[in-house]
């Protein structure tokens, strides 16, 4: 309702039926002038004129839906009125709003030809009254072509200038919807970075505890001590799990706050803390940390922690494995991280959950790959994290 009630109005919130009821007033009105300035010298004094005046004006109420069609019967009713041996009018003024309006609407074709046609049927009868040749055929010709030049001249301006309306509002609409396509893919991303963060966060504090909680069950009443041992290691591994989730979750809650590597727990230096929990799940783990965390974005670093962390909580989840090792170093402009452990476990079991899946993505979403490899001696995760992905001093 409220799309139609706008096109029943125009620009400065007229209706469109008073904008018609003027448009045919007028023309009605400037036409029946024409014959009243005309009928003494012509000695006319009847009232049938006048009526195709009213006609030239009600002809125009149906403008906007058969545009050619008015001009039609325009063109036609002049032939008509000057068959009856009405008073002068021209050719041109009874039809220059139906020039203009055809023009407007349908583009010039029509209304040119119709023009021409005018123009043509007047020269001809002007030629026939030989007494009218010279100046006066030259005068109303030029007249007559000005006055239908004009019409559809300024016709043609206002049609390109509406085109060029509708054109900026599809590019609007275009551009609108191109804003919320991309919010709505922002919010994806952000889901997913989400989900990514609270599966690495809980999936290795709980594979911790799970190896824990296990060897305190089988230690309890034949060897307390080793018990007591686990359960410490259970509560130190759910204590850093808490903290680690709410660092999370606040720097979720403050985007301001994502690119500050004092309030970011997932850094380079964080990796360090991802081999003890290794040693704690009974592993032998060794590290060789070469990259300087000064030269790696805080993107990168965070990425790289959860790499190694998601790579290890499979070692220990599956790799039924013995020993694992994590590297990080610097190789031009990109930054190494690789996990090797020696276990056994069934590769698909690890590539087929989110975790592999989730590396992936958090390597791709920085311009990086990720890849496994599996031999009789262990697998190996590698990642390779390009360092040109925001400048090294936005930290």
């Amino acid at each position: 309702m409220l799309q139609q009630e706008g096109r029943r109005r125009d620009a400065d919130g007229v209706p469109e039926g008073v904008n018609l009821a003027l448009v045919a007033v007028g023309q009605a009105v400037a036409v029946s002038f024409v014959i009243a300035a005309g009928a003494p010298s012509s000695g006319y004094h009847g009232w049938g004129a006048y009526a195709f005046a009213c006609g030239f004006g009600l002809v125009l109420l149906a403008h906007r839906v058969a545009p050619v069609s008015v001009l039609v019967v325009t063109i036609l009713g002049i032939f008509l009125y000057y068959s009856l041996d009405h008073p002068p009018i021209g050719m041109a003024v009874p039809a220059a709003a139906a020039l203009y309006f055809a023009a407007e609407r349908r583009g010039s074709r029509w209304p040119l030809g119709g023009g021409l046609v005018l123009l043509g049927v007047s020269a001809f009868f002007r030629v026939v009254n030989e007494h009218e040749q010279g100046d006066v055929l030259s005068y109303d010709l030029l007249t007559n072509a000005a006055l239908i030049g004009c019409a559809i001249a300024l016709a043609s301006t206002v049609r390109g200038r509406r085109q060029l309306h509708e054109q900026q509002q599809r590019i609007v609409t275009l551009e609108r919807e191109r804003e919320r396509h991309r919010a709505e893919q922002a919010m994806q991303e952000e889901r997913l970075g989400i989900a990514r963060d609270l599966h690495d966060t809980i999936g290795h504090a709980l594979a911790i505890v799970t190896v824990h909680a296990n060897v305190a069950r089988e230690a309890v009443g034949r060897d307390d001590e080793a018990a007591v041992r686990s359960l410490a290691n259970v509560v130190d591994a759910t204590s850093r799990s808490l903290r680690e989730l709410r660092t999370t979750v606040s720097m979720l809650a403050s985007p301001e706050r994502r690119g500050r590597r004092d309030l970011a727990p997932h850094g380079l230096e964080g990796i360090q803390s991802v081999v003890e929990s290794a040693r704690l799940a009974g592993l032998t783990a060794r590290a060789a940390l070469d990259a300087e965390a000064s030269r790696v974005p805080s993107s990168i670093a965070t990425a790289a922690h959860r790499i190694a962390q998601e790579a290890v909580t499979n070692v220990i989840k599956h790799a039924e494995a013995t020993s694992v090792a994590i590297t990080t170093r610097i190789e031009g402009d990109a930054l190494y991280v690789t996990v090797s452990d020696d276990g056994k476990g069934p590769a698909a079991r690890r590539a087929g959950g989110r975790g592999v899946a989730g590396m992936r993505e958090r390597a791709a979403l920085l311009g990086g790959v990720l890849t496994t490899s599996r031999s009789s001696s262990g697998t190996t995760v590698t990642a390779r994290l390009p360092l040109t992905q925001e400048p090294a001093h936005d930290r």
